[in-house]
């Protein structure tokens, strides 16, 4: 009976010890409480065969962590072309992206673009509200060919 008991309490003194030297993984706050900035702008889309910036309607915006494939949001472009999207405030950089495709005189062509490396700063602006970051993106359109994985360059 006492080989028992004394296996009983040493269990708890290594449980004791166990959950106090292996305490749970530091959780970062969720996006919402570090509060949110504003990034707004212009997609333009310069075509194959002329080299004139017309905006690009309709296109669809992600923002991702600079240099990485974690995304922080993603909007559309009204019918002028502009845009604004709310992400997450935090001392790091945006990546801006747009792919999508475009028909021009009956031919499909892919177009994409981006602005890399955002500075957030510390600015903590809302959509709608003014004192947004101002970006302008630029997007390449080339050919589009069915079938092929490769642009036709």
């Amino acid at each position: 009976m006492k080989r028992y008991h004394f296996m009983y309490v040493l269990g708890f003194i290594l449980l004791f010890f166990l959950m106090a030297g292996c305490g749970p993984r530091q959780i970062e706050p969720p996006v919402e409480t570090l509060g949110s900035t504003c990034v707004e702008g212009t997609v333009w889309y310069r075509g194959p065969t002329d080299s004139a910036l017309l905006r690009y309607p309709r296109a669809k915006i992600t923002a991702w962590h600079h240099k990485t494939e974690n995304p922080l949001g993603e909007t559309q472009a009204d019918r002028s072309g502009n845009f604004c999207m709310d992400v997450p405030a935090g001392d790091f950089n945006v990546d801006l992206r747009i792919w999508g495709l475009q028909r021009l005189s009956k031919t499909s062509y892919t177009c994409d673009g981006s602005v890399d490396a955002v500075d957030l700063g510390a600015s903590r602006a809302k959509c709608k509200k003014g004192g947004c970051i101002k970006v302008a993106i630029v997007a390449e359109c080339r050919k589009f060919i069915p079938g092929q994985r490769r642009f036709d360059y």
